[in-house]
């Protein structure tokens, strides 16, 4: 903790030089704005006749974004998604039996806040961020790089390995094509909740290395202490490369004490290639093992289909999925648009 302390006055003392040194623009005429959407639908049928539902349409993802940038220094984010923000009710008698619960749930399609983020780049190559934040354990790098997200969600977030975002504050030091290097402070509690009775908080670090042309290496580290409990923790490693038709990735991810749980952890290994067999045609596939979490041990997940692009922004894909041991193949069509 003393080491995570002396970081932090470091970049706070650092911070406070550069803006002292900043003159104070007036300049309104490079504002910029636009508002930005998502729409990611699917369909599935499940080969397996003892699984139930055996098919079903899906929406997964429809998100509403804007941005506005005021000049050159500093740009807002706020997007609102939609996804399942409440759980199933599940109530047990004294000897562990499942007992039936008459409640009102509430939608599986809720709009919540993902991203109100505020960015200030208050000296070269140094960013301040603060709000709700996009969470770079996954988010900002990995779910890029897969590039497939209509299809299926990247490894940590399909299996809750951490929350997309969070609310906190964030400074990261760029440098284009070289490095990108961040610490921050959230609440730690995701998304969908409040600062949590403890007033615990999550400090992360995330590290960017492009040591040759198309070739990307990251780490990323958080830890949540608490003073009665085990200190939760997630490490994550990701390595990608990525050519003009062609691109591999692989990433091993880890969080240690879940929930501040003693002697749990959960872990897991991604890979996932694509290659363009033509302008328009993607062909990709994607192996998951998950070690542990917490609806999966010592599973495979396997994908593997193609994309067809009609026009620009707009996705089509057939693919095929196969979840062991389970022995549940399914048969997907994913439609997705960005505008």
């Amino acid at each position: 903790m003393k080491k995570i302390f002396y970081l932090t006055f470091f970049c706070i003392v650092l911070f406070f030089e550069q803006v002292i040194a900043q003159p104070i623009s007036s300049d309104t005429s490079k504002f910029k704005q636009k508002v930005f959407g998502n729409i990611y639908t699917g369909f599935y049928y499940r080969l397996n006749k003892n699984i139930t539902p055996r098919q079903a349409f899906e929406l997964s993802t429809a998100l509403f974004g804007y941005q506005a940038e005021m000049g050159e220094k500093v740009r807002a984010t706020l997007i609102y998604d939609v996804s399942r923000t409440t759980d199933d009710i599940s109530v047990s008698d004294t000897s562990g039996q499942l007992m039936n619960v008459s409640y009102h749930k509430g939608s599986d399609y809720t709009a919540f806040l993902k991203q109100a983020q505020i960015d200030w780049s208050f000296a070269k190559d140094f960013e301040l961020s603060a709000g709700q934040l996009l969470n770079q354990q996954y988010l900002t790098l990995q779910d890029k790089f897969w590039g497939y997200r209509y299809i299926v969600y990247t490894f940590q977030e399909r299996y809750r390995f951490g929350s997309p975002a969070d609310f906190g504050a964030r400074i990261s030091w760029n440098r284009k094509d070289k490095i990108n290097f961040s610490i921050g402070v959230v609440n730690g509690d995701g998304a969908f909740n409040r600062q949590d009775s403890k007033g615990l908080m999550l400090y992360h670090t995330n590290l960017e290395i492009f040591p040759v042309k198309n070739l990307t290496v990251k780490f990323y580290f958080n830890i949540c202490p608490d003073n009665n409990l085990p200190a939760s923790m997630v490490y994550s490693a990701f390595v990608g490369y990525k050519a003009d038709k062609w691109k591999l990735g692989a990433e091993y991810n880890q969080v240690t004490h879940p929930d501040f749980s003693s002697g749990k952890t959960y872990s897991g290994y991604s890979v996932y290639c694509s290659y363009k067999i033509s302008e328009k045609t993607d062909i990709l596939l994607r192996y998951d093992l998950i070690e542990n979490s917490a609806y999966y041990k010592n599973n495979q997940y396997i994908i593997a289909g193609i994309q067809y692009l009609p026009v620009k922004n707009f996705f089509i894909s057939i693919n095929g999925r196969y979840l062991l041991p389970e022995d549940e193949p399914q048969v997907y069509i994913n439609t997705g648009i960005k505008f």
